[in-house]
């Protein structure tokens, strides 16, 4: 009897091993298979160019997922995958796929065909070369603030003729051009939320509508540094908005205080905060990644503008006792070393034309400041406090007094080219394609 039944049992261990063998999984160990047949290896194509592609796709069980997509040589994304809804095996993928991407590096790269049956991947890669996108400059901006409650927003087509870009009835804070994705941002202190337009249509794109505190105001500045917006908050932090308005990034908040300026260095992002009790300023560093505060730095000045010379140095322009100050901080230790006043006048712009080189305009007309060298020096008298751009590849600065548009040669200080304004202009900028 004892015998029988280790007999049934050693019987009925084997049979159960021999159904889960034959139960278990046969591994796949096929890779699909990816012939392409458009487009041909090397390939050029110009930026904004569509590429046509087609290839056929087959497993020898099933596919789950086809895609192809543009990669640099280290197989990292360069533009986004397009993909489709698979319905036979084999299975023909055919299609156009846009080089939308006006930043993108002239470069060679692979257009990346993949397949997976759900456990296995095949790449085939046909290397083609994408010529980098020439800059060039579009049309100027301006905002005009006519009343506190309404402005509006437009542009000089080559066609010639001011265009409205957008009209807006509201308080009017700021404003932004985002060129890559071809966004114009602005906002207001109040009733205003932070909105973007399509350029150069100016069909809405997206709306953050402003928050609610004891103070009734919310937004209080902006300024770009690709990829990200970034909003100074009432509250007292600074804010990041990526191109389709969702936030990104959030500094710590800095209490009692409220930001207007801030700058994009290297590792930090620098504000300049008002205290909410009197006329007191700090300068206040955040990491530019995290949002942890790293530095505070008081300073007795009117801070009208911060520009990032390299690395973590920002130059800080500001008005104090009646006169215009120049004075350079480092996020390295903290520091903030005077460099040099306009005794005779103050401050009311500044812009960067290269790492050494900048513009300020002023109540006494506009200036030139030569970092290396320490030196401010008239560039124009009669314009005052204008708004000014600068156009790297012509060489031109543009600005605005009153309600006139004019263009100057840097090299010899000359009008070269000057527009009637449809008012006067708040805010001024050169739209480039990217």
């Amino acid at each position: 009897m004892f015998t029988r039944y280790w007999i049934f049992l050693c019987l009925s261990v084997v049979l159960t091993a021999a159904i889960a063998v034959g139960c278990k999984k046969i591994s796949d160990t096929e890779s699909p298979v990816i012939t392409v047949i458009l487009p041909a290896s090397q390939t050029i194509y110009e930026n904004g160019d569509t590429i046509k592609f087609k290839a056929i796709f087959s497993d020898e069980t099933q596919l789950k997922s086809v895609s192809v997509q543009l990669v640099d040589k280290d197989n990292k994304p360069a533009l986004a995958a397009v993909g489709s809804v698979l319905v036979t095996n084999p299975y023909t993928f055919a299609g156009e796929y846009i080089i939308d991407d006006p930043l993108l590096p002239g470069a060679v790269y692979n257009l990346r065909f993949q397949a997976s049956d759900g456990e296995n991947i095949t790449n085939r890669f046909i290397e083609i070369q994408v010529h980098e996108l020439p800059r060039k400059l579009l049309y100027p901006l301006i905002v005009t603030h006519p009343m506190a409650d309404s402005w509006q927003a437009y542009s000089l087509p080559e066609s010639g003729g001011w265009k409205e870009l957008a009209s807006h009835t509201g308080d009017y804070c700021g404003s932004a051009v985002n060129p890559g994705a071809s966004l114009f941002y602005f906002c207001g202190k109040y009733l205003s939320g932070l909105a973007a337009v399509k350029l150069p249509g100016g069909n809405a794109a997206w709306l953050v509508k402003p928050g609610f505190n004891s103070s009734q105001r919310w937004f209080e500045g902006i300024s770009f540094t690709s990829p990200l917006l970034y909003v100074a908050c009432y509250e007292g932090n600074i804010r990041g908005y990526d191109k389709y308005g969702n936030e990104i990034y959030k500094s710590e908040t800095f209490l009692n205080s409220y930001p207007d300026f801030s700058v994009y260095t290297k590792n930090l992002i620098l504000a300049s905060f008002k205290d909410d009790f009197s006329a007191n300023t700090n300068l206040v560093a955040f990491h530019n990644q995290g949002g942890k505060m790293i530095y505070t730095k008081f300073i007795q000045k009117d801070v009208i503008g911060m520009i990032n010379t390299t690395s973590d140095n920002v130059l800080v322009f500001s008005n104090v006792n009646g006169h215009g100050d120049i004075s350079i901080w480092s996020g390295i230790d903290n520091s903030f070393v005077p460099m040099r006043t306009l005794p005779e006048g103050q401050f009311h712009e500044a812009i960067k034309m290269d790492n050494d080189n900048y513009f300020i305009s002023t109540n006494v007309g506009l200036y030139r400041y030569e970092l290396s060298t320490n030196a401010l020096s008239k560039f124009i008298s009669k314009t005052i406090n204008s708004e000014i751009s600068y156009d790297p590849l012509a060489l031109q600065i543009y600005t605005c007094t009153g309600k006139m548009l004019e263009i100057y040669s840097i090299q010899s200080a000359a009008l070269v080219g000057s527009y009637p304004l449809p008012d006067t202009a708040a805010d001024l900028y050169l739209v480039f394609n990217k």
